[in-house]
């Protein structure tokens, strides 16, 4: 192989990894933008569902207690059972993307080599179960699921009306 040939093959190969390093980033970033919408939805409704602040006395605990507790503000209402129905559907949804939302924001992304397939792969691999794995497309769709559960989840709460104390 000659000097020219190997150095236009480096430059492709680092023009590849700078490309997917980029596509990561930006739907890593994409994928916690949109869960974070969630869970600035988990602090609007517990205001709003009660007259407690609750907002302000659950500020600094975890996303599954503060979804815990929108989802019990709403279970309380009185009336209202179809959209309360709903509404309890899309929290449910909410708390199963948490787990993937941690997986994404808590642990490394790896870029390899795949010698089989002679080419670049990356994924997020939950450091302590292997077995969880996030690659490119499985972000994307993470992100795609978390923005509409989160826009369908705002409009839901929205609907219903808390009687006050």
């Amino acid at each position: 192989m000659s000097d020219e040939t190997e150095k236009t093959n480096e430059r492709s190969f680092l023009d590849e990894l700078h490309q997917m390093r980029t596509e990561l980033a930006q739907a890593l970033g994409e994928a916690i933008w949109a869960f974070a919408m969630i869970e600035r939805l988990t602090y609007g409704y517990m205001k709003k569902l009660s007259s407690d602040r609750l907002d302000e006395l659950m500020g600094g605990q975890q996303f599954r207690s503060r979804i815990e507790l929108v989802e019990r503000l709403v279970k309380r209402l009185k009336g209202q059972e179809a959209d309360k129905t709903v509404a309890l559907r899309y929290i449910d949804k909410a708390k199963k993307l948490a787990d993937k939302r941690n997986t994404l924001a808590h642990n490394p992304w790896q870029i390899w080599i795949d010698f089989d397939e002679s080419k670049l792969k990356s994924e997020v691999m939950k450091v302590t179960d292997e077995t969880k794995r996030l690659d490119l497309a499985m972000v994307r769709e993470f992100r795609e699921e978390a923005g509409e559960v989160a826009s369908t989840l705002e409009y839901l709460l929205g609907q219903l009306h808390y009687p006050g104390p």
